[in-house]
Parts: structure tokens; C-alpha cells; sequence
């Protein structure tokens, strides 16, 4: 499931400025700020799997091997050229289709289209748990995702009661620009009305925390909750 339209990027000159921070450390004479908002990726943290799809079980299912999955939708597709809109919906499906036919018959490739987009993406249910307690602790909630255009549809028609908990939903199709071009993060921020230093991000890709870092937002690589509630702590979150 990919997840806004109606994001417009900013000009570089009227994005909200990040203090000069490194990996996401406050200068000694700088006095910590209180966070205000928490972001999250959507695949892979509040999606259980990358992209919430269990890539393991649907090439066992498909007797296919390992990586096909991944390699069909993201690396040999057109994905990153959808993920920013430059391409269509349709030529992202057909990449998607002829890479497959390369790997395996005609008759399979129609299968697995059709397993792919059938396939269930589950949530997580701990981190589902913790932005509800999040948002009645009074933080601004959001989401920053690389994701193909149309996230806000999607989310509306597919997960209603998902949308509602978040304040800030940033679509790197819709915007145009991706993590970890620092762009998406002061978008964001600019969006939620928060200075850098009192937010957090968490993504399940390492240097896209890192980007986050770079701008002056805590950022921390996800790799499970129990990790991230122990983190969201360090800084003073209480959850």
C-alpha cells in the first residue's frame, strides 16, 4: 500500500530553518527544546513489513525465490521514478510486469500481480498503540514516507481510522521530492510548525534517520518498538 496529494513542495527560502545541529547532538551552549512532534515511516515501522507486505511468505507461496518480490516491485521497476511522480501509475504497473516476465512465465507473472496486490499489510499494532498514547499525551503526530503518488486517498479509503491519528501525512510522490533529500523533513516541519530540535523521526533505513539528523531533528534508525520506546524516552518523551 503506498501512501498525499495536495502537498506542495516549498521554496527553498521559505522553509523552516534547522540550527546548525550534528547527528541530531545540541551545541553545548544550546538549551534543549521540548519535543512537540513525533514522525514515523510508514512502511517497515508502522507497517509490520517494508512495505507492508511479507515478502518471504508470498515467494513460499509462489514457490518463487528469494529477493523476487523486492526485486520486481522496487529495484528493476520503475519505483523510484513513481516515488518523486515522475511516472504514472500504469507505467510503475507495466515496469512491474515486464521485470517479472523476465523471471518467470507468462502465466505466473499474471499470478503474482495479482498475489501482490492481494497480498494483506498488516499494521504493528505496538507502535499503532504508542501514537494513540502519543496523541493523548498532547505531541503532534506525522507521517514521512517515500511512497508512490495518491497517499491521502489511499489511507482515506483504505484505513479511515488510521488517517485520524496523524496530524502531518508527507508523501514523497505527492511532494515530489524523497528521503533523504532534506527538503521532505523541513516540509514537514514547516507543515507541523515545529522547530527542528523539538521533533523526532524514526525510519527503518538508517541514513533516512540519519537525513533526519542532518536538518536537526532526533532522528533514530527503527528497529522494533521495544528500541524506539527506549529512545523516545532518552530524550524525555514519556509515553
Amino acid at each position: 500500500m503506498g501512501p498525499p496529494r495536495g502537498y506542495q513542495p516549498l521554496p527553498t527560502t521559505h522553509a523552516r530553518r534547522a540550527p546548525a545541529l550534528a547527528r541530531g547532538v545540541l551545541r553545548c551552549y544550546d538549551k534543549p527544546m521540548t519535543i512537540k512532534a513525533v514522525f514515523f515511516d510508514f512502511g517497515g515501522v508502522l507497517l509490520q513489513h517494508m512495505d507492508g507486505i511479507d515478502h518471504p511468505a508470498l515467494e513460499a507461496k509462489l514457490g518463487l525465490p528469494e529477493r523476487t518480490v523486492f526485486d520486481c516491485l522496487y529495484r528493476e521497476s520503475r519505483y523510484r521514478d513513481f516515488q518523486v511522480g515522475a511516472c504514472t501509475n500504469e507505467e510503475w504497473v507495466d515496469s512491474i510486469r515486464t521485470a517479472a516476465a523476465k523471471r518467470m512465465s507468462a502465466g505466473m507473472v499474471e499470478t503474482f500481480m495479482q498475489a501482490w496486490q492481494d497480498a494483506e499489510r498488516p499494521l504493528n499494532p505496538d507502535m499503532m498503540a504508542l501514537v494513540d498514547r502519543l496523541r493523548g499525551g498532547g505531541y503532534l503526530t506525522g507521517i514521512i514516507s517515500n511512497t508512490i503518488p495518491g497517499m491521502e486517498q489511499r489511507l482515506q479509503a483504505e484505513l479511515p481510522n488510521f488517517i485520524e491519528l496523524f496530524d502531518i501525512r508527507i508523501g514523497s510522490g505527492d511532494l515530489g521530492i524523497a528521503k533523504p533529500d532534506p527538503g521532505i523533513f523541513l516540509h514537514a516541519l514547516d507543515q507541523a510548525g515545529v522547530d527542528a530540535e523539538a521533533s523526532v523521526f524514526t525510519d527503518d533505513v538508517n541514513s533516512y534517520a540519519q537525513a533526519a539528523r542532518d536538518v536537526g531533528m532526533h532522528g533514530f534508525h527503527f528497529t522494533g518498538y521495544e528500541q524506539f520506546a527506549s529512545d523516545l524516552r532518552s530524550i524525555g518523551v514519556n509515553h
